[in-house]
């Protein structure tokens, strides 16, 4: 029985080896499997030095923390024995390791006297003493063995929801005759083939919304009637938050109705806000559509019992917003090229990975990337050009509701785009007429990264104290989970990094009242 199973991608295998050797020199044993003997499977030793091993070490990186094999072994360590992960990339973590204490290794080069080494190996000290000597799965009634603690079942309930033909084809290629092998079979001829998939996948997005496996486009949200004018009194306009929001508005002097609840504590679910002013306007011929908000209060976070929620979304806090104005959709590729053209953003050219580029979301950006763009536009334009705050983004989200999506609580019912990006202007308006604000790309907003709302700013300004390396994300985007869509979701990443899916949206000052 190994002390320690090493759990990585193996596009990270130099660096697994690397860690592999260092912890053996300080005296651990350690499995990976760097060798396996004729006539064994893979599955089978896997599984057995998985179960056998006192403590797991998740090695998570860019490639890994999208592996289903990577997350299943992780799910299945917390089970039978002791996690210790270890980041060796900058990237965002499955959601339920995201609370979990992990070791930082990023940029550790083999030197076994380095402080952050150091730390490691005295976590995994830790760990070891408190774990089991002989760990065994839980038995449960019916059997011996817990059934869900198998590497099958975790795969299996990691992609049961996919939209992914290739993820069942994964499952069938390791499993032929498993369990779930004719649920495999009967998601994969409803999805299509693999080569189906990756052919929509690879193809230019010029109409996203025509394979079977695309979600479609829903009608437009109905739009209040009568939108508040920038001429009106300017005094916020009650929105009673509650249940589902009422997508028929009533015109009834410019104010979006929402079902409420009955008094008691949804009365703490009160918000104060305002629809749109007017219609969309534009500061040059390139620049972003922006729609204004106009001032209002709502309540920032999410409650204990959402779905998907995690800690960093607590506590719920009111904040009181002025007015400001907001891209109507993320920033394009066109937008981004008008800024190459004109010698700013730095000269970066991101790849639009084969989705085409035009009204496409720009994506494969920074925080910094973004931040050169606001610079580069507020010089053509003389105006203050910036990303959103934390709470300005939220508020524009949710445009009045509560509820985890602005649509419901029902994430399907959305029509974010799943397989991959579509053009901005191509998703429906949320009640403040914005796009694609919970989907598409996730975007880059102004905040440092805290942990909580502990000491979170009341008057929706950017939070400045905190981890300032590390940025906040918001909204969701292609491929990814539904609760990373949800209004109040948020992850924290380093300020240089460049994902395929990152993009952003901007906000400047709304026009002065004529």
């Amino acid at each position: 029985m190994a002390d320690i199973f090493l759990s990585y991608s193996r596009a990270d295998r130099p660096k697994a080896q690397q860690i592999a050797e260092s912890l053996e020199a300080e005296g651990f044993s350690v499995w990976w499997d760097k060798v396996l003997r004729a006539g064994q499977t893979y599955d089978e030793v896997t599984e057995g030095m998985l179960r056998d091993s006192r403590v797991v070490v998740v090695l998570w990186s860019e490639v890994s923390v999208k592996s289903k094999w990577v997350r299943a072994e992780a799910t299945l360590g917390e089970r039978t024995s002791a996690v210790v992960p270890a980041m060796i990339q900058d990237a965002e973590r499955p959601i339920m390791f995201e609370l979990t204490q992990t070791a930082d290794l990023i940029g550790w080069d083999g030197d076994r006297d380095a402080a952050n080494w150091k730390q490691f190996v005295a976590d995994l000290t830790q760990a070891l003493g408190s774990a089991p000597i002989d760990p065994k799965p839980a038995p449960v009634s019916g059997g011996p063995e817990t059934p869900d603690a198998t590497i099958e079942n975790t795969f299996w309930t990691s992609i049961e929801s996919s939209d992914d033909a290739a993820d069942f084809e994964a499952y069938l290629k390791r499993y032929p005759e498993g369990h779930f092998a004719d649920l495999a079979k009967i998601r994969i001829d409803k999805l299509g083939s693999v080569e189906d998939s990756l052919a929509r996948s690879a193809a230019p997005a010029t109409e996203p919304h025509s394979s079977p496996v695309s979600v479609p486009k829903p009608a437009p949200t109905p739009r209040p009637a009568a939108p508040v004018s920038r001429k009106s009194s300017g005094s916020p306009l009650p929105l009673i938050l509650g249940g589902a929001v009422l997508l028929a508005a009533l015109g009834i002097g410019g104010v979006m109705l929402l079902s409420g609840n009955e008094a008691g504590d949804e009365a703490e679910r009160t918000a104060e806000a305002a629809p749109v002013s007017d219609s969309p306007f534009t500061d040059c011929d390139l620049c972003p559509d922006m729609v204004v908000i106009e001032a209002g209060r709502f309540m920032m976070g999410s409650p204990d019992d959402e779905v998907g929620r995690t800690g960093n979304e607590s506590p719920m806090h009111a904040v009181q917003l002025s007015a400001f104005a907001i891209g109507k959709t993320e920033v394009t590729f066109d937008q981004w090229d008008a800024c190459l053209a004109d010698g700013g953003c730095n000269g970066y050219n991101p790849s639009d990975r084969g989705y085409g580029r035009g009204d496409q979301p720009v994506i494969g950006i920074s925080w910094n990337d973004a931040k050169s763009y606001a610079s580069w536009i507020s010089g053509k334009t003389g105006k203050s050009y910036r990303l959103p705050t934390e709470a300005q983004w939220e508020y524009a989200a949710r445009a009045g509701t509560q509820t985890p999506y602005w649509w419901g609580a029902d994430f399907s019912s959305g029509g974010m785009p799943m397989s991959q990006p579509v053009p901005t202007g191509s998703l429906m308006e949320n009640p403040f007429g914005l796009q694609g604000m919970l989907g598409n790309a996730r975007e880059w907003v102004e905040d440092c990264y805290m942990n909580s709302y502990a000491d979170s700013p009341a008057d929706g300004s950017a939070q400045r104290g905190g981890d300032c390396k590390r940025r906040i994300l918001r909204g969701g985007a292609w491929g990814r989970d539904p609760d990373d869509h949800r209004a109040a979701n948020r992850a924290r990443i380093s300020r240089d990094v460049r994902d395929r899916a990152f993009g952003f949206r901007l906000v400047t000052d709304a026009p002065a009242a004529e």
